[in-house]
């Protein structure tokens, strides 16, 4: 794990639905700041925000009140893909990078007095790996130092499944993986998510299939299988492991946008800015 986690700022595309006061614009009316509607004094009995002028210009004659709009807390949750494939160590190690996601993501949510929680999937969800929603930072730190000691194992259904784990009401769902299985599973996992706001971060290495060599013998492990192949790579073929990558992200990208979320491409290592970034761009 690096030794350096930063939280980032995130900030919703609608109205949280909760109950709990916290810092994103809700749908509840109650103490916050922005002004909602006006309403009658008898149907909101609250004295102190009778507005006078609004009251003077009623038609008739009924007092009218100032509702505000609460600002409430939202659930926070990282769904990570904990398959064979997610071992993959290049330039830098997916595991490493899975924890300071972790780390950082949880750093964030209670920095704004969101609740965290913690999924893991391979071929089905991962019990002893399940954090539900809280604030316990010694729950999360003990979660992501047992990633980086946990075998992984291949298979990928559990993400399916994760729906479960989650709350019924919208949270929003950072959903973590190298993405490297079929396309109708994961229109499958997405329509299993249909009610959340999901975050989709896409974990690369470009040791997975830039900067190869033009020429020479080089040996592929499918780490879901277990099996090796060894290839004589030149010019052509380097060509064309590079085009299937691009066309994997364009895939890719083409089925988020579908679902209305933009994917977030990690190949470099983990960063806070990145995140920052991207919900500053998402809210322009």
């Amino acid at each position: 794990m690096s030794a350096n986690i930063h939280p980032f700022q995130y900030r919703l595309p609608r109205p949280v639905v909760g109950a709990f006061p916290g810092a994103h614009p809700g749908q509840m009316v109650g103490n916050g700041q922005l002004f909602k509607r006006h309403d009658t004094l008898i149907a909101r009995p609250d004295p102190r925000r009778i507005d006078l002028r609004a009251s003077l210009l009623d038609p008739f004659g009924n007092y009218q009140v100032r509702v505000q709009q609460q600002h409430s807390a939202v659930d926070v949750f990282l769904l990570a893909d904990f398959s064979a494939s997610m071992g993959f160590s290049g330039n830098n190690e997916k595991r490493s990078v899975l924890a300071d996601m972790l780390l950082s993501i949880a750093a964030s949510a209670l920095e704004y007095g969101d609740s965290f929680g913690f999924i893991a999937c391979n071929q089905q969800v991962l019990t002893d790996c399940y954090l539900p929603a809280g604030k316990h930072i010694g729950r999360i730190q003990s979660v992501a130092e047992r990633l980086q000691k946990r075998a992984m194992q291949p298979g990928f259904a559990g993400l399916l499944h994760a729906q479960r784990y989650l709350p019924n009401h919208r949270a929003l769902v950072f959903l973590v993986s190298d993405f490297h299985f079929p396309l109708p599973h994961l229109q499958a996992v997405l329509r299993s998510l249909s009610r959340h706001d999901v975050i989709p971060l896409v974990l690369w290495d470009q040791a997975e299939y830039s900067r190869l060599p033009d020429w020479g013998l080089f040996q592929l492990q499918d780490l879901e299988t277990g099996r090796r192949r060894t290839l004589w790579l030149r010019p052509g073929l380097k060509r064309k492991i590079e085009q299937a990558f691009a066309q994997r992200r364009s895939q890719l990208q083409r089925h988020f946008r579908a679902f209305g979320c933009e994917p977030l491409f990690i190949e470099n290592g983990y960063r806070s800015d990145q995140l920052a970034q991207y919900f500053l761009g998402r809210a322009g």
